[in-house]
C-alpha cells in the first residue's frame, strides 16, 4: 500500500483556497496543515478545508514533523526566501509559480535542493492538466510533423489597482510574471530553449508590464509567438502547427477541457479528367460508389483528426498534486514533466525580456 504523503500549505490566499479545494479528488496525499502570518486567517482557513492544523506563522508549520511537503503559495516575492526556508526544515516544496523573480534566485533556490537532496517543482499546474499532456504527446509523436510555429495568448482585463499586486513593482506585478509565463512554459515544454528572443511590452505608471509580447526563435526554425496582458481580453488559446497537421488548444488553454486536432491531407498528383465532371465526380455519381464514399467518410474524418474533448473534476491543481505526491513515493527529487532545468530556462528568458525593456524589480 502506498504511503500516504503529508501536504502543508504556506499562505491563504486565492491559490492556496484552489488547492486546497483540490484535494477532495487525490489519493494518497492529505492536505494536514496550514500557515498564515495571522492566527484569524488561519484557524478560518482550516475550518473551511477541513485542516488539522492551524498555524499563526510559517515557521511554526515548517517546524512540523508530521509534513512531508509545502505548498508555498505564498506572494512571488517572497518565493525565495519562503523555499529556502523550507529546505532548511527538511522540507520537499512545490512552489507557485512564477518560481522566483529572477533566474538569479532560481538558481540559488535549485542549487539548494539539489544539495540537500530534497523534491523541489514550480507549480506549473497548466503542464498537468490531461489534454496539455495530451498535447505533448501527438507532437512527440509526430502526429503534426515537425513544429514550425507556436501562438499562444493569455489576457483578462485587470482592475488598475497601483497597490493590487498584478501593477506592484515591489512585489513584482505585470503581465508577463502573472500570465506570459504560461505560455513560455507551453514553449519551452514543446520546442525546448530559444535560440533568439524579440520582444516589446507597454510598461504602465507603477512601472510593471501591462502587455507584452515576445518572438522566440528556435534551432531547428520554429518561432513562438506568445503574448499578454492585464489590459484587455484575449483569445485565451493556443495553436501549435506543423508540417502535417495543426492542434488547437481552446480557451483556457492554460486549463482545457478540449482541443482540436487537424491532419492536412498530403499534397496529390490531380485526377485525370473525363469530360466535363472528371473521374472522381462520375465515380461519387454511381450508387454503389456514393454508399462506399459516404461510409468511409467519418473514417477518413477522423483520420484527419478531430475535436478531442476531456472534462474533469475540480478546478485542475488536483493533477500536479499526485504528480508531487507519487515523485515522493517514488523517492524522486524533481519532476520530468515539470524538471527544474525548465524553470531556470524559462526565468532566464523572462529575465531578459524584462531587459530588454528596462524593466527591473528592486529585488534584481
Amino acid at each position: 500500500m502506498s504511503k500516504t504523503i503529508r501536504w502543508g500549505i504556506l499562505g491563504t490566499g486565492t491559490v492556496a483556497r484552489d488547492v486546497a479545494q483540490s484535494f477532495a479528488h487525490v489519493t494518497d496525499a492529505s492536505l494536514v496543515a496550514v500557515a498564515s502570518r495571522s492566527s484569524d486567517t488561519a484557524q478560518a482557513f482550516a475550518s473551511q478545508f477541513n485542516i488539522p492544523k492551524a498555524y499563526a506563522s510559517y515557521d511554526e508549520l515548517l517546524a512540523d514533523d508530521e509534513v512531508d511537503v509545502v505548498y508555498i503559495a505564498t506572494p512571488h516575492h517572497r518565493h525565495r526566501d519562503d523555499c529556502l526556508r523550507s529546505f532548511d526544515a527538511g522540507k520537499a516544496v512545490l512552489c507557485e509559480k512564477p518560481f522566483t523573480l529572477n533566474a538569479e534566485q532560481a538558481l540559488e533556490v535549485v542549487a539548494t535542493a539539489r544539495e540537500k537532496g530534497l523534491f523541489c517543482m514550480e507549480a506549473m499546474w497548466m503542464r498537468f492538466i490531461p489534454l496539455v499532456r495530451k498535447v505533448h504527446q501527438l507532437v512527440d509523436t509526430g502526429e503534426i510533423g515537425h513544429v514550425q510555429m507556436i501562438k499562444a495568448d493569455f489576457g483578462y482585463p485587470t482592475w488598475y489597482d497601483p497597490e493590487n499586486r498584478f501593477f506592484d513593482l515591489n512585489k513584482g506585478g505585470g503581465s508577463l510574471m502573472d500570465r506570459g509565463i504560461y505560455t513560455l512554459s507551453l514553449a519551452q515544454m514543446l520546442l525546448g530553449e530559444h535560440e533568439n528572443l524579440k520582444s516589446s511590452a507597454t510598461i504602465g505608471p507603477t512601472g510593471v508590464d501591462h502587455q507584452s509580447a515576445c518572438l522566440l526563435e528556435y534551432p531547428n526554425g520554429a518561432i513562438a509567438d506568445l503574448s499578454s496582458t492585464l489590459t484587455s481580453y484575449g483569445t485565451n488559446e493556443a495553436v501549435i502547427m506543423g508540417t502535417r497537421g495543426q492542434i488547437r488548444i481552446h480557451d483556457p488553454f492554460y486549463r482545457p477541457s478540449r482541443i482540436t486536432l487537424t491532419r492536412f491531407e498530403q499534397p496529390t498528383a490531380p485526377a485525370p479528367v473525363i469530360g466535363s465532371g472528371g473521374l472522381k465526380q462520375k465515380l461519387k455519381d454511381s450508387s454503389l460508389v456514393a454508399k462506399l464514399y459516404r461510409m468511409a467518410t467519418p473514417l477518413l474524418d477522423r483520420l484527419r483528426g478531430g475535436v478531442i474533448n476531456k472534462p474533469f473534476p475540480g478546478n485542475g491543481y488536483q493533477f500536479e498534486i499526485e504528480e508531487v505526491t507519487s515523485c515522493l513515493q517514488r523517492g524522486e527529487t524533481e519532476s520530468s514533466i515539470m524538471p527544474l532545468d525548465d524553470t531556470l530556462a524559462i526565468m532566464e528568458a523572462m529575465d531578459e525580456m524584462r531587459a530588454s525593456w528596462g524593466l527591473r524589480y528592486p529585488q534584481d
